[in-house]
């Protein structure tokens, strides 16, 4: 297939969250941000977990013409439809490979949950509703710490409201648009690591009326919270390797995976990942053997990270969803529910965990995700 768009260099930053118009470099999507910056690698596993090809029957046929046409139509990198671990649909478009790494953006948040629930599940009896700083003394005197693990899951720690995406610092002393104006640019550029920034915004938000904004009352999407967490599993013995021990491992990775790092090696927790389409479905299947586990630990968190805990009520960022789980997003469509991954520019994972149907999107623009919301609700109710 021709690629036709010019290649988009500096990321947009609209205002209180992922604009329509959203965009990201197809480059950098595709493959750019494990080659082009700090990253973590994650081998892949030695016999990969095998994804066939679902032979087409009646139903089928309607909901791949539609996403093709979706796929055509629009500046889709990537897209994949699999159902019970086989692939109902596949297509990219240059860049993008069945091979190249796909960035994840904010689709890393959701990742960080589940890692943090895992290292509880396997290690220390910890309670969620214990502050975070009784964990991480480096959160100390810090809203983040006074928040709990839950308020921190819930992204209702209390912080000072992000001004657009979940990001902090848009006009930095020497920025320079597109590459360090933001708080994850200046991780990813190592000019900025995640305690640095944490230790920024370290004081409590405020309410409309001036109040100070208690922990667990609103949810207020930022990336501080997911570092919060991600500083948590530090100081539980490393969030990176618990990653690759609880999740990337045993997902039966085909390719490697990727983790961007700042200047101290720790994970930029809040948008990081980069994984082949294959291995983001992978990912995806995994999450659904969380929730079937036999470990009732394991499977109670999953539960919880993939059902509403807080209602979205201002809809600055995620106006889709009505509602957040654990650094995930909640969908439920006339009954049939399904969470959601969501990054910056038009990265999308859906979940259905009754049918087991997960779409797989990567793109270089938001503009038309409510179309793919509609497309995933369409098969769902097939």
């Amino acid at each position: 297939m021709v690629f036709l768009s010019p290649l988009l260099c500096a990321i947009a930053m609209p205002q209180h969250g992922m604009a329509a118009d959203a965009e990201v470099s197809p480059a950098r999507a595709a493959g750019g941000m494990a080659s082009e910056f700090r990253n973590q690698i994650f081998s892949p596993a030695a016999t990969p977990l095998e994804l066939p090809l679902k032979v087409p029957v009646p139903e089928d046929k309607a909901i791949i013409q539609k996403a093709e046409q979706l796929f055509a139509g629009n500046p889709t990198l990537a897209l994949l439809l699999v159902e019970k671990g086989r692939i109902v649909y596949e297509n990219y478009r240059s860049p993008a490979t069945n091979s190249r790494p796909l960035f994840s953006w904010s689709m890393s948040k959701s990742i960080v949950a589940y890692t943090l629930g895992q290292m509880i599940c396997h290690g220390p009896n910890v309670d969620l509703d214990r502050p975070a700083a009784s964990i991480s003394s480096e959160l100390s005197g810090s809203v983040h710490g006074e928040a709990t693990l839950r308020q921190l899951l819930m992204m209702s720690s209390g912080a000072p409201d992000a001004l657009h995406s979940g990001e902090h610092i848009a006009a930095a002393p020497g920025c320079q648009p597109g590459v360090n104006c933001d708080g994850w640019q200046m991780m990813r550029a190592q000019r900025m690591t995640g305690l640095e920034y944490l230790r920024q915004y370290a004081a409590r938000g405020k309410t409309a009326g001036g109040a100070a904004l208690a922990s667990g009352s609103w949810f207020s999407y930022s990336a501080l919270d997911t570092l919060a967490l991600a500083n948590v599993a530090d100081a539980m013995g490393g969030f990176l390797p618990a990653f690759e021990k609880h999740i990337w491992s045993r997902i039966g990775a085909e390719s490697k995976g990727y983790w961007l790092i700042d200047r101290d090696n720790r994970a930029i927790a809040q948008a990081g990942i980069s994984a082949t389409g294959r291995d983001w479905a992978r990912l995806a299947m995994f999450t659904l053997r969380l929730l079937a586990a036999d470990d009732q630990c394991t499977k109670n968190f999953m539960q919880a990270a993939t059902s509403v805990q807080i209602p979205n009520r201002s809809k600055r960022v995620g106006a889709h969803f009505p509602g957040y789980g654990y650094q995930t997003w909640i969908l439920d469509s006339r009954g049939r529910k399904s969470y959601w991954w969501v990054g910056f520019g038009g990265q999308r994972v859906g979940i259905d965990p009754v049918s087991e149907k997960i779409i797989v999107l990567s793109s270089y623009r938001e503009s038309y995700m409510a179309d793919v919301y509609k497309l995933f609700e369409d098969w769902q109710r097939q």
